[in-house]
């Protein structure tokens, strides 16, 4: 071996050195039993962790104590709704059953009576959705939800549930017209006691009546089917828009009908100097109202015609 390859005395002397001292440092390295070595980055990466770790759960926390409060003032205000109405039905039960005695003694007409019972009646049914909002809002600890694409709370179908109440809030309007007003109206148009234009308004009120009770119908029909997983959310959507566009349509058609003779008769009242021009003004305000209607109502039918 040439000489220029052979180890001097003081290379020698500096490697032994260097040798002893990595041996040295890596006992100190060495884990202590029952631990495990990780690298530094390691360590600082899983400290990190840590913290975030620690600041999520910190923020779940303030979250949970927001929702809790959230849930205590949405709990408290339907508390606060159901004992003003259950207040208002006893005050309107009280009204009813003054009503029915003035009807017995012959002091008011059948159609008065009638009309305060379903009053009455309508008040309980707004009882008992307010108590309704109430369990969801227990049960959820959220304001309560009428989507048709709502999730079940707790097992139970609130929107349905308040669906159904609407339904039965339609029904007692319909059957107080369909089964006591228009007969009444009917008798004294024959008699010529009142015009016939009245039972023309309560009759067209009732087609009114009729569209919404079909709409909620379809409502429900749709709810159903989502839950059932038949139709997906942004079907129901476009369903449910369609159906409330086609609800609307009817309703404005009916109040044109029965808006547009009343208006021609108004007119020719004021032409004879009967009644003042304001009231016509009125009528002809109303008329414009409902022919709006009648125009978006075809306007979001045919743009939803387009993305079915």
């Amino acid at each position: 071996m040439p000489s220029r390859f052979e180890p001097d005395a003081k290379f020698v002397d500096r490697l032994e050195w260097q040798l002893a001292s990595e041996f040295r440092r890596r006992d100190r390295l060495k884990p202590a039993p029952g631990r495990i070595a990780v690298p530094r980055s390691v360590a600082a990466l899983t400290l990190a962790a840590g913290f975030l770790l620690l600041g999520v759960a910190a923020t779940k926390a303030a979250d949970l104590i927001k929702d809790s409060w959230r849930r205590k003032i949405e709990v408290a205000r339907l508390e606060t709704e159901v004992k003003i109405k259950t207040a208002f039905l006893e005050f309107k039960k009280k009204w009813s059953a003054q009503t029915e005695n003035k009807f017995v003694l012959g002091l008011i007409s059948e159609e008065e009576n009638l009309a305060v019972r379903a009053t009455t009646d309508s008040a309980a049914a707004e009882l008992e959705r307010a108590r309704l909002d109430l369990e969801e809002a227990k049960i959820s600890g959220e304001a309560p939800r009428n989507e048709l694409y709502a999730p079940l709370v707790g097992g139970r179908d609130f929107v349905g549930e308040r669906l159904e109440i609407e339904k039965n809030m339609h029904r007692i309007d319909q059957d107080l017209r369909r089964d006591r007003i228009v007969p009444s109206l009917r008798r004294r148009v024959e008699l010529g006691v009142v015009p016939k234009s009245d039972l023309d308004n309560v009759l067209g009120w009732l087609s009114v009546d009729e569209a919404g009770i079909g709409d909620i119908e379809t409502r429900l029909s749709l709810r159903r089917r989502f839950l059932a997983g038949e139709i997906s959310a942004s079907e129901l959507e476009i369903q449910a828009r369609m159906s409330a566009a086609e609800k609307d349509l009817r309703e404005a058609l009916s109040e044109l009908d029965i808006v547009k003779p009343g208006l021609e008769h108004l007119r020719a009242q004021e032409d004879a100097g009967i009644v003042p021009n304001s009231v016509v003004k009125a009528a002809e305000l109303v008329l414009d109202k409902a022919q709006a209607k009648a125009d978006l109502a075809l306007q979001q039918i045919e743009i939803l015609k387009t993305i079915r």
